[in-house]
């Protein structure tokens, strides 16, 4: 297995939609959440394109991950949402881009698809966790995935408890 580096302060973090379409509004939250984190953020150049339910054609919505793999100031990128569409463009990804660009990719729902497309084909370690529409594109953050978030940043364990 491979695993990306963890993220420190000032790291550039992408953020895409390889699956569903993200209202603009939702995104502004998840990025001061970052930006209190000390992150940079960087958009996928198609991330508020919309064909029908899908955030952009799968050509574009390929380009911005690739994209994201490429550039080599992103240390991680973070799934804007999930719904239908990864697995539409799961068989044209460019595997050997991702191998040589090991980073952190995260997100959930039907990103799940990507996490074993790429896990299989490259070793990389993925994390299955929060996305901006549905955990940081609310007015509170919960602390689920606040906590779990910060296992990006160092190795202490995540301990998840009912109260």
């Amino acid at each position: 297995m491979m695993k990306a580096e963890r993220l420190k302060p000032k790291d550039t973090v992408g953020i895409v939609a390889p699956a569903g379409y993200l209202r603009p509004e939702k995104l502004q939250k998840g990025i001061k959440f970052l930006e209190e984190l000390d992150l940079q953020v960087k958009l996928g150049a198609h991330l508020f394109k919309q064909d029908g339910y899908l955030a952009g054609n799968d050509l574009e919505r390929l380009e911005d991950l690739h994209q994201m793999f490429a550039d080599e100031e992103v240390k991680a990128i973070f799934c804007a949402r999930g719904g239908y569409g990864s697995a539409r463009i799961a068989s044209m990804i460019d595997f050997e881009l991702i191998q040589e660009n090991p980073k952190i990719f995260m997100g959930y729902s039907d990103i799940s698809f990507l996490h074993l497309a790429i896990t299989k084909k490259t070793g990389l370690v993925t994390f299955h966790g929060p996305m901006f529409a549905s955990d940081f594109g609310k007015d509170e953050i919960a602390p689920y995935p606040r906590e779990f978030f910060r296992q990006l940043f160092d190795s202490k364990p995540v301990q998840i408890t009912n109260g």
